[in-house]
């Protein structure tokens, strides 16, 4: 009789893991879409609010330099509440309620230093989502690999939808509608993850061992893999700030054609044709997300993160010499790559750092990855002034060299370690 009670036990303890880890694959990959989809708009705006207010294209792109720096820079300070607080739940509910009431207020904004505002009170809440809902993942979830791989492809596709339907609705409602729109879903889902039960840590997580090496060696570990981000932030913000704007000029028979199947005039066309061609190189990445995180479960995490890295370089180089066909094949091997490393970037960054502090870990990525990364903002509008956009492409892979660079550092002070994922 007690061998049968202790047998429904742990079936019913299972049954209970699986129902949280599934909540929590779908709470975290919600908001991960929509903190992802309510960033990426913005880029695809700047083009219908640089014609909206007459402003030139580096004064429009600077109206979001306050909502990259603070979606960056609040990511640490919420990493670190999140585990003195342990409820990434609620940090998420929060982060979610936020977003819903600042992007109301941004579709609202009739002048640049409203919508600078409201854009960084986007920036802020959205800063909430990574170190909550990574930390939540890392912990809460046994495949550890494959979770962040799905979690990424959620992102990832907010990232795809968001330059085409934020250029087609700004073209038919105006770019205001786009943030009224945004509003609906982040409040609905703030109401959802509310009630559902994603919180708290199964068994194994909770006895996760911490990584064996001293205190000064692990922050040398991961100070190298803070450099590697830093730098790697820096080039994914620069992209994604370039690539609708440079397929509108570059994009050739292609934008010509995306302009042809729409009913939109010819200034609207190669708006909604940009962001289109934008998207479809972004969908690429949702498969290197899902390819990343099984190697990530499956190979040492070093390796797997460098050999993607390795591989976008060259292609961040030719997006910037090409145009027409071969521009949008070029953005979309990079998207594969550039996308497809998160899964093990992620993994390196738990593998790092202890369950206790994990979302502060989390944190302090994301303070490195988009704080330093609104950094390419600046950048890239200085760039486009003195020599056009072309220049930005192998600018911004020098950057992809320095990651590349620190990771190698990285790896022979860890030679003697297995760095994988715990399964």
């Amino acid at each position: 009789m007690d061998r049968l009670r202790a047998r429904r036990r742990r079936r019913g303890t299972a049954v209970n893991d699986a129902v949280r880890e599934r909540n929590i694959l779908l709470v975290t990959s919600v908001a991960h879409f929509l903190a992802h989809f309510g960033l990426l708009i913005f880029p695809s705006l700047v083009l219908s609010i640089q014609q909206d207010w007459n402003l030139p294209f580096d004064r429009a792109l600077a109206l979001g330099f306050w909502m990259y720096l603070l979606f960056g820079l609040g990511a640490l300070p919420t990493g670190v509440l999140t585990d003195l607080w342990r409820r990434p739940q609620l940090m998420i509910v929060i982060c979610l309620a936020g977003m819903a009431a600042c992007s109301l207020w941004a579709g609202l904004t009739r002048t640049a230093s409203q919508l600078t505002c409201a854009l960084g009170g986007l920036g802020l809440f959205a800063s909430i989502y990574h170190p909550a809902g990574m930390g939540l993942i890392s912990t809460g979830v046994k495949r550890r690999g494959w979770a962040l791989g799905v979690n990424g492809v959620a992102g990832n596709l907010g990232e795809v939808l968001a330059p085409v339907a934020a250029g087609l609705l700004a073209v038919v409602l105006g770019w205001r509608s786009v943030y009224l729109v945004l509003a609906v879903p982040s409040a609905a889902m703030a109401v959802l993850a509310l009630r559902l039960r994603a919180d708290g840590l199964p068994a194994p997580a909770a006895r996760e061992a911490e990584p064996v090496r001293g205190r000064r060696r692990t922050v040398l570990v991961f100070s190298l893999l803070c450099v590697a981000m830093v730098c790697g932030g820096i080039a994914y913000r620069g992209q994604t700030l370039v690539l609708p704007k440079w397929f509108q000029e570059q994009g050739g028979a292609l934008v010509a054609a995306v302009e042809g199947w729409t009913w939109l005039p010819r200034a609207g066309g190669s708006v909604v044709a940009a962001t289109a061609l934008t998207s479809l190189a972004y969908l690429v990445g949702a498969l290197g997300q899902v390819v990343g995180g099984r190697l990530s479960d499956r190979h040492d995490l070093r390796r797997v993160y460098f050999g993607f890295q390795a591989c976008a370089l060259p292609l961040l180089v030719l997006m910037g010499q090409t145009s027409g066909p071969a521009l949008l094949l070029a953005a979309m091997a990079y998207s594969f790559f550039a996308f497809g490393m998160q899964p093990a970037e992620n993994s390196l960054v738990a593998a790092l750092t202890p369950p206790r502090l994990r979302s502060t870990g989390y944190g302090l990525k994301f303070v490195l990855v988009f704080g330093m990364g609104s950094l390419a903002v600046k950048l890239v509008g200085d760039w486009e002034r003195a020599g056009g956009l072309a220049t930005a492409f192998p600018r911004l892979a020098l950057f992809i060299v320095g990651l590349l660079a620190s990771v190698i550092v990285l790896t022979l002070f860890t030679r003697r370690e297995a760095i994988r994922n715990r399964n």
